[in-house]
């Protein structure tokens, strides 16, 4: 079983999700953001955080994201 389909089973399929996590984002910084632009800055969440805690679930997470933004900007 690839990430994507692990992670949807607690979480569903993740492009509805990038999409309403966009559209919140888009509401309070009143900028236009993406469903792309939220894995790529999921992703970014992730480089943050590993570079002060190394814990292998920030790697598996980045892996995840990329597989998402890959997937969504066939969208673009």
């Amino acid at each position: 079983m690839n990430i994507i389909d692990e992670r949807a089973e607690h979480y569903g399929d993740p492009a509805p999700n990038m999409e309403r996590t966009a559209d919140l984002w888009t509401a309070y910084l009143g900028l236009p953001v993406s469903a792309h632009d939220v894995a790529i800055c999921m992703m970014l969440v992730k480089i943050s955080r590993s570079a002060v805690t190394h814990h292998a679930d920030n790697y598996t997470d980045m892996r995840g994201y990329s597989v998402i933004a890959q997937a969504l900007s066939k969208d673009r």
